[in-house]
């Protein structure tokens, strides 16, 4: 789940002080150190009280992946995620994922078609699949992301090409709900995942009538043109272009039609 929010949990963490006492050297700091300060990171998130707010910033990669541990570890009936990259070590979080579908957590994972590119994902994503996890394909995801029983998120901050060097705890709150509507909206919208991907884009073909509402776009036709000619409403015509758009993973419909040829589609 979410490989890249971890490196391998396994080795000492090298980023905190023990308190008190003499000074350490950041190759001997423990890792009970760093787990104990993403454990208080993490309850705070969860507390209601008003006096830790809605927001905690968790600084360093491997404090991040911690917190992404501790709240998958904490989920008792709900994980939502997106994976892309940046990526490092995936084992030990795949283990959780595993525990927790067996412990009978519900997984829905949306993955970056690149995510999928990453030789040992694809198979590892597959028995995932195969263990209950249900799991979707989009062309581009705007984020990283982890939410747990709709009460609790992880969203990174700030990212290098092989790590998420800070993220943000989102607890319940408007900004929450936010996220748990994009999260839907992306879902709704995204490919089934299959043990046989094509991470060409293949996977994302549009039907025929999908085809022709994409023609359409690329000529400059508007909603009401689109339904008048497809025979069906300006509304559900706006819908299906949004869809679309949506899955070409880009913003504008100008941008939807030169993806569409891109891709090969038209």
């Amino acid at each position: 789940m979410l490989p890249g929010y971890t490196e391998e949990l396994t080795k000492a963490p090298t980023e905190v002080a023990e308190p008190g006492g003499e000074s350490t050297a950041p190759e001997q700091i423990s890792q009970r150190t760093v787990q104990a300060q993403v454990a208080s990171v993490t309850r705070a998130a969860r507390t209601q009280a008003g006096s830790g707010g809605v927001l905690q910033v968790v600084h360093g990669a491997k404090r991040v992946g911690w917190a992404a541990y501790e709240l998958q570890a904490a989920a008792t009936h709900l994980v939502q995620g997106v994976a892309k990259p940046p990526y490092a070590q995936t084992g030990t979080l795949d283990s959780l994922e595993s525990r927790k579908l067996a412990e009978g957590v519900r997984y829905q994972v949306l993955y970056d078609r690149s995510a999928l590119a990453r030789p040992p994902q694809l198979d590892i994503t597959t028995k995932l699949v195969a263990m209950g996890e249900q799991a979707r394909v989009i062309h581009v995801a705007p984020t990283k992301l982890i939410m747990v029983d709709n009460e609790i998120a992880l969203l990174p901050l700030t990212v290098t090409e092989t790590s998420v060097e800070s993220a943000v705890v989102v607890r319940s709150s408007a900004m929450l709900a936010a996220v748990a509507r994009i999260f839907e909206d992306l879902w709704r919208y995204a490919a089934p995942f299959t043990a046989n991907q094509d991470l060409d884009g293949n996977e994302l073909r549009p039907t025929e009538e999908e085809r022709w509402i994409l023609s359409l776009l690329a000529s400059g036709a508007t909603d009401d043109t689109i339904g008048r000619l497809m025979g069906f409403s300006a509304r559900t015509a706006h819908r299906r272009v949004r869809e679309l758009i949506s899955r070409l993973g880009v913003e504008t419909r100008f941008q939807a039609g030169m993806q569409a040829v891109k891709l090969g589609w038209l």
